[in-house]
Formats: structure tokens, sequence, C-alpha cells
């Protein structure tokens, strides 16, 4: 754990470094795939700020609708400050490109396969970021990583979160190469799934400070564990229209 590094003279908060990362991760995957999707320097370069600007729209509005959840869990007697939560990229990011498809009639299917691999690996170089930070951390655990701010051992759940989320990266990038072409629109639900049940999983090992965030409405799970299953009954609705729309073809 090293929530701060000096560099330059300088001192930075590793998190907002690996935020950076996350955020430079998009145009670089975006560029590099692009002569695969048959997109122009000047599209990848469009496609690349439409995912940041609406990925970060996404992620406020996750921040924003965190609050209103723990207010109504709480009965109006508990919320938090913050801005921006990431868990809703994989959510709603995906809304506004089919707006946007629909708009402007664009393949939606090709765009939601090319922005695929961009949006977990924001996940994973956020959860780096975490790691560093000591925040989003696991329970006590003697063989785990020092919590510097906690003055104990906790699991590594941000690392093994990390992991995980870049094992999806590697997923839709190997999908990309062999499904693509004859399955179109399924790389972003199936990585989707992979997210919303890892993602899911991981929640039972870490530690939220707010009892309404960790057993929303006493149910035992907690309030982020509910978005992955409204994101993983999403990506399932989504892959049975493609079957659908496969079929009638």
């Amino acid at each position: 754990m090293k929530p701060q590094l000096h560099m330059l003279g300088m001192e930075i908060r590793t998190y907002n470094l690996f935020f950076g990362i996350a955020l430079g991760s998009v145009p670089v995957f975006l560029f590099a795939l692009r002569k695969r999707f048959g997109f122009t320097i000047r599209q990848a370069g469009f496609y690349s700020g439409f995912t940041l600007v609406f990925g970060l729209l996404s992620a406020l509005m996750t921040g924003l609708l965190k609050q209103v959840m723990l207010k109504w869990a709480s009965g109006g007697a508990y919320s938090d400050n913050e801005l921006l939560r990431n868990y809703g990229i994989p959510v709603f990011l995906p809304l506004f490109l089919l707006a946007y498809c629909r708009i402007f009639r664009e393949d939606f299917k090709k765009l939601s396969d090319y922005i695929a691999p961009c949006v977990y690996s924001v996940m994973t170089f956020i959860k780096v970021g975490c790691t560093f930070n000591g925040c989003c951390y696991g329970h006590p655990y003697a063989a785990g990583i020092w919590n510097e701010d906690l003055g104990y051992r906790t699991f590594p759940v941000q690392v093994l979160d990390a992991f995980t989320s870049l094992l999806i990266v590697l997923t839709c990038l190997l999908l990309i190469r062999l499904i693509r072409e004859k399955h179109p629109g399924y790389i972003y639900p199936i990585g989707g799934m992979l997210f919303a049940l890892t993602k899911g999983f991981w929640e039972f090992f870490r530690v939220h400070t707010s009892k309404y965030e960790r057993s929303f409405f006493n149910t035992g799970l907690t309030m982020w564990q509910y978005w992955m299953l409204v994101l993983l009954a999403g990506c399932i609705i989504w892959i049975a229209i493609n079957r659908k729309q496969k079929v009638k073809e």
C-alpha cells in the first residue's frame, strides 16, 4: 500500500495516477483495434472521446444513484458525498451507445464489440489504484496486504478484483479475434456477465463501513451486488435478443 508517490519533486496520489492511466487506456485500446474494425484514425478519436465522456457521465450517475439508494435504505438517515462510482460504467455506457446508434444509425453491435475491452481495462487500473490507496479493502487477513490506515493486513480483494477484470479484458480481445465477424454484438454482454459474476463474488470479501451498503435492506447482499445482478440480467437479455435476431436472419 502506497497512497502517495514522490515524483520529480511532487507528491502524487497513487489512486489519481492509476485513474489517469485507466482513462488513458481507452484511446490506447481503441486506436490499437481500429484497423480490425475498419475505423479511421478520426473515427477512433471520436469513439475514444465518446467512451470517455459517457463513461464519466455513467460514473457520475452511479454516484448520484448510490446516494439516493442509501437514503432510501436508511430512511433518509444516511448518505455520502462520493461523486463518481465506476461500478455503473458497464451498466450505463451501452445505453448511451445504443441511443447514439439509434439517432445516427450506426452499427450498435460493431461499436459495442469495439469498446468492450477498454471498459474493463478501466475497471482493472482503477482497482490497482484502490490497492495502493488502501480503499475498497477486504476483511482482516493475516496473510493479506498491509493497510496503513487500518494498521493491519486485509484480504487482497482489490488485487484479485483487478486480476479478474484483466482476465475479462483478455477474454474480450480473444473473442474479437475468434467470433466477432460471425457473431457480432456478443462481446460486450459476455464481458458484462463475467464482470457481474466476478465483481459480485469479490463483494463477499470486501468491507463496507456503512451497514446500509453492506447489507442492503438487511438482505445480506451488498448494494453493489444488486447492481451486478442488474448488469447480469441485462447482459442475458442482450444475448437473448442477439440470438433471436440471428434466427430471424
